[in-house]
């Protein structure tokens, strides 16, 4: 049959609890009042915060329009501070003041970092979650034809390196006996200024930085990669030993694993090779 519409219901049981507690006697003890217990509950804060440094260093990491952090290796980090529930706090600076805070623990890490003896008595150093590959990169107009970088120094030429950036062993130990032939600047555009004022014959620099700063700049017909290069190195991202600790460390590793595995990663990476 068609049921008692609950309406009717519900106000046949109000008149009826009225009436029963019309004729209850009070009681002489009435139970203590409970507490009123919020509508909803403070959402829980989130106390991970990862405080990351960043140079300009086009496509991985630039300022763009209101100036606001983009690039590859800033997608990266906010993919994978998202990852670990982090709050990701981002700082420009230049890359040797970048390495002093982050020695101090005035920063908790860097992306882009290749690993070496030096920047591991104050730094870990993560999973690798890229590649970088330095090339040599001359005037246009100018025919540098040298076998290798070795060859191209005996012959007088100069070369043009980034302060504190680590290009490997054999950058590190011909810098060590013939410092004279490289020259060192704060920022990469200035190695391309050099470069066309002549006081360098050749600048080192990673192949996709390179390549936006010229096409940005339009010296993509005055400067041109040459044959030279640097073998490809695995990059990392690397963290304070002053603020992560080694079982943090741990925690970011398996979160840089997570995402190579279930290809967030890649789709990074495709947005920026394509």
């Amino acid at each position: 049959m068609r049921s008692v519409p609950l309406i009717l219901v519900v106000a046949y049981c109000i008149s009826l609890s009225l009436l029963l507690t019309a004729c209850k006697p009070a009681s002489q003890n009435p139970p203590p009042p409970t507490a009123a217990v919020p509508e909803s509950a403070p959402p829980i804060e989130n106390n991970c915060v990862l405080r990351a440094g960043f140079d300009a260093w086009e496509p991985y990491h630039y300022l763009g329009q209101g100036q606001q952090a983009v690039g590859m290796d800033i997608d990266i980090l906010q993919t994978l501070a998202a990852e670990l529930n982090c709050d990701l706090q981002l700082e420009q600076d230049t890359w040797t003041a970048l390495l002093t805070k982050l020695r101090d623990g005035e920063l908790d890490l860097l992306p882009g970092a290749s690993r070496s003896s030096e920047r591991e008595n104050y730094a870990w150093f993560s999973e690798p979650y890229r590649q970088e590959q330095f090339v040599l990169y001359t005037r246009s107009d100018t025919n540098l034809d040298f076998a290798d970088i070795p060859s191209l120094l005996a012959a007088g030429h100069k070369i043009g390196l980034v302060s504190d950036y680590y290009y490997g062993e054999e950058i590190d130990a011909l810098y060590g006996s013939t410092p004279q032939a490289f020259v060192s600047a704060q920022i990469a555009e200035l190695n391309l200024a050099r470069l066309l004022d002549e006081e360098i014959s050749a600048a080192l620099e990673d192949s996709y930085v390179a390549t936006a700063m010229l096409r940005r700049k339009g010296l993509d017909r005055e400067i041109t990669a040459h044959s030279l290069r640097l073998p490809a190195s695995d990059v990392h991202l690397m963290l304070s030993k002053a603020s992560i600790s080694e079982a943090q460390l741990i925690e970011l590793n398996s979160a840089i694993n997570r995402l190579k595995h279930n290809g967030r990663l890649a789709l990074v990476l495709q947005q920026y090779q394509q």
